[in-house]
């Protein structure tokens, strides 16, 4: 049997995910903790913008927004906290508490995490009867509708193309699922973990060289332009003395070396003939 779409406000408070029926509410109608929970993309054809939190055990959390803009928004911070979970070093737990939801019996005398400073952790904990979703139930919501005030989902002001550019840097997609490295990613990768001296040392004299030759195919396109003129006037010549000093001392250089190799030679050549037959 198709489940129904229902419009839920979502707060992000740390790793867990409250949602409310109505914005004024006072008690979350249900929670969960998304570090346990993976973000995938889902082949919902009826709505656009649809994103799931999938669990091992669960059933998946199906949450679709009403403009990209908003499913960029929900997708960041959902992948931020589950980052900051992971790099919290905490065990994610497999429990019970990834998961709870108004629907089964609870406490009528626990106050809402919103207003009590117990954490969600520790309010569940204290909670007799904690529910748990069966595995023939599923639960569909969706972010619509802004947050609620005070709430971290605030964008602050973050646009499109910024978010974009962090999933980029982070290695995950729109929907949060890992990305294959590009070329550029996995060479500055190999740069950065090599800890073999001989293969460092090769690498800088490779890229030196490239510098090198970059440098020297710049020169011989400034020559290029100044050889490949039909009418070269003085003019002409000192503009583009000025532009390529160095290049031009260079060359001078060059040239000034050229009569004394050609005089060595003319010394030399005589004793070479006179030792002939």
């Amino acid at each position: 049997m198709a489940q129904k779409w229902k419009r839920c406000w979502l707060v992000l408070k740390g790793h867990t995910l409250y949602w409310y029926n109505h914005p004024n509410d006072e008690r979350a109608a249900g929670l969960i903790n998304v570090a346990t929970y993976s973000l995938e993309s889902t082949r919902e054809q009826k709505k656009k913008y649809v994103f799931q939190l999938c669990h091992q055990t669960y059933k998946p959390f199906v949450f679709a927004a009403e403009t990209l803009a908003d499913l960029s928004m929900w997708v960041s911070h959902l992948v931020t906290a589950k980052t900051k979970y992971t790099l919290a070093h905490q065990a994610v737990p497999d429990k019970e508490e990834d998961c709870y939801s108004e629907t089964e019996a609870e406490d009528p005398d626990d106050e809402s995490p919103r207003h009590g400073s117990d954490s969600p952790r520790k309010r569940l904990q204290n909670t007799p009867e904690k529910a748990q979703p069966s595995p023939g139930s599923s639960t569909a919501s969706s972010p619509q509708g802004s947050p609620r005030p005070g709430s971290p989902l605030d964008p602050g002001g973050e646009d499109l193309e910024s978010l974009a550019r962090c999933l980029q840097q982070g290695g995950l997609s729109l929907t949060g699922q890992r990305r294959a490295q590009t070329h550029e990613q996995c060479r500055k990768s190999f740069l950065r973990r090599n800890k073999n001296p001989h293969i460092n040392r090769r690498v800088h004299a490779v890229r030196a060289l490239q510098s090198t030759l970059k440098a020297k195919l710049a020169e011989l396109q400034a020559l290029e332009q100044l050889l490949g003129q039909a009418a070269l006037t003085s003019d002409t010549f000192r503009r583009w003395k000025e532009q390529h000093q160095e290049l031009y001392q260079e060359l001078r250089e060059g040239w000034a070396g050229q009569p004394g190799q050609g005089e060595a030679g003319g010394r030399h050549s005589p004793h070479r003939g006179a030792a002939e037959p």
